[in-house]
């Protein structure tokens, strides 16, 4: 097995394999009457690695998250129950949060820390996070966007050069640590968000950033599971959120459906849909560990992604730059540091696919460690080897063709669909958004042709666009109503409140009046058909169960929207 097992003192690589080879080989044991004398009895989840053969059935291995795969090797947790159930020969391998006593830290205040070699207490996570928005009330706002099963506060920032009012701006963001036991991100999310209010106006890119992007930070996705041994400590963190259930096998999926890893959907990710809903996101990453790598879309098909060459490029670019001032041997497997995610093992349910396919958001996985939680004094380690590569990441959001769809007569905003005919594919378009009219389309080098559409106007092609990688295009794009083609036509804007766990969908029509609308689950089922009148209209859906569903909304000058929803239990 060519697994690499690696330690850094002193900044520093040495390899450990013998070491480690040698526990492996002790704890071998055969998963058949499981036993209380197993390691990790006294934690909520088992940590493994067994080789896989045509016996281990897909069915069989349904209930573990699967963690990493080289060659035949897989590495995956479960429940201590799940764990018994399996029958199949199994290393047990210590647990991660536990082969080090983090240096933790209670009472911290942002002036002083440098280095960021600490662990922050649950409590002190919280005080640095507004202290952010104290310290710099003009660049950062800080809110919850949920709460844990056990009631913790999901917390983001956004930083921006004007906090008051919505700009027509791309929007950027960076969360981590899902998998509660993974928390190299955790650290350096926090950093960034340092770095990135410290310096500006006295530095040149990351003034850029803040004038030029809508950014957003999340640096723990699973404040459960990152304390799960209490909000004094990370020793002890599990992968899985308090309901033992993994959060990034638990989204919506383009392939196998709503709930694909049979669980419902938890607080944590119904915080996240609704985020990712609410917001214009052009550009995402999710960071783990575990291993390191730039993992890029799809994770649930072979196919690739329609802008296969552009993820290519900005991994490769990702990759290549922490290269340049990491250790010899960082990030130096599979492509040099680069995979595409069906290729390394497949995943349902993964906040990446989720996020490229519902919101149109080109997002990958960041897998920056192959220690899942390592010494606090490594951690500025990873600082120096990736803060260049995350900041280079966030400035693609810049780079692009761009611009501002209005109406033709009134130079209102219009909500239109961005389409590369013949390139596009698999929910790859983008859409500009109401506010502004605004959009934002990643490409890789080439010459394109750029059609847009929109309900009620005169669809328009751009030809022969040709853009090279780091530029960005702008367009001004006036659509002509369709009256004037004899196409019913849709002035105004009609607006669907999302109905969360209410079950009450709200529907407004600013001109028009509502005549019929349908709800349609997203694999075509027709959930139901009303009749309505008026602009306004509520629709009770309490009986139905959690989802994404569409909307198809006809209104009485002939015309029809189409809109999404997230209906929560």
């Amino acid at each position: 097995m060519d697994t690499k097992y690696r330690s850094i003192i002193g900044g520093k690589v040495t390899n450990n394999k013998p070491f480690f080879l040698a526990i492996l080989l002790a704890l071998l044991i055969t998963v058949q009457g499981f036993s209380q004398d197993l390691p990790g009895n006294n934690h909520p989840e088992v940590y493994f690695r067994f080789i896989s053969d045509e016996g281990i059935t897909k069915s069989r291995l349904k209930n573990i998250s699967i963690d990493k795969i080289r060659g035949d090797t897989i590495w995956a947790y479960a429940s201590v129950e799940r764990f018994n159930e399996l029958g199949i020969k199994a290393e047990v391998m210590p647990v991660p949060s536990k082969q080090i006593v983090p240096n933790m830290k209670s009472n911290i205040q942002l002036k002083y820390v440098k280095e960021w070699d600490f662990y922050p207490t649950y409590e002190a996570y919280e005080d640095l996070m507004q202290e952010f928005a104290t310290t710099y009330p003009d660049l950062c706002k800080v809110q919850t966007i949920g709460t844990s099963v056990e009631g913790r506060d999901i917390i983001m920032a956004q930083i921006s050069d004007d906090l008051e009012q919505t700009e027509p701006e791309a929007g950027f963001f960076y969360t981590s640590t899902m998998h509660g036991d993974e928390t190299v991100g955790y650290i350096l999310l926090l950093r960034l968000m340092d770095y990135l209010l410290s310096n500006y106006g006295a530095d040149e890119e990351v003034t850029k950033l803040i004038d030029e992007l809508d950014i957003w930070i999340n640096p723990l996705a699973n404040p459960d599971g990152t304390y799960a041994s209490g909000n004094h400590t990370v020793f002890g963190a599990t992968r899985f959120n308090a309901n033992g259930v993994d959060l990034n096998r638990n989204f919506p999926d383009p392939k196998d459906g709503q709930h694909p890893d049979g669980n419902e959907w938890q607080p944590e990710t119904i915080a996240f849909m609704e985020f990712g809903e609410n917001h214009h996101l052009t550009l995402s990453a999710n960071l783990h560990t575990g291993i390191e790598v730039v993992n890029y879309p799809w994770d649930i098909w072979s196919k690739r992604h329609a802008d296969n060459d552009w993820w290519i490029y900005v991994s490769r670019q990702y990759a290549d730059t922490a290269h340049l001032y990491s250790a010899s041997d960082y990030m130096d497997e599979f492509n040099n540091g680069i995979t595409n995610g069906y290729d390394w093992y497949s995943i349902s349910g993964g906040r990446q696919d989720y996020m490229n396919y519902y919101h149109h958001c080109r997002e990958f996985t960041l897998e920056l460690s192959n220690t899942k939680l390592p010494p606090a004094d490594e951690l500025p380690l990873y600082w120096e080897w990736n803060h260049r590569s995350l900041l280079n990441y966030m400035e693609q959001c810049t780079a692009g063709i761009k611009g501002i769809v209005t109406d033709s007569l009134t130079g209102q905003p219009v909500r239109a669909k961005i389409l590369i005919p013949d390139h596009d594919k698999d929910s790859s378009v983008v859409f500009s958004y109401l506010e502004f009219g605004a959009f934002y389309r990643p490409i890789y080098a080439g010459t394109y042709d750029i059609t847009l559409k929109a309900g009620g106007y005169k669809e328009q092609t751009l030809e022969d666009i040709t853009i090279e990688n780091q530029q960005n295009i702008h367009f001004n794009i006036q659509l002509s109503r369709a009256e004037d083609y004899g196409i019913p036509e849709t002035r105004g804007t009609v607006f669907i409140a999302n109905p969360g766990n209410s079950g009450r969908l709200n529907i407004t029509s600013s001109i028009h009046r509502l005549r019929e609308v349908k709800v349609i689950s997203l694999c075509g089922q027709l959930i139901g058909s009303y009749e309505l009148e008026g602009k306004h209209a509520t629709i009770n859906l309490k009986t139905v169960n959690s989802g994404m569903y569409i909307c198809n909304i006809h209104l009485a000058n002939g015309a029809k929207v189409c809109r999404k929803f997230i209906l929560a239990r």
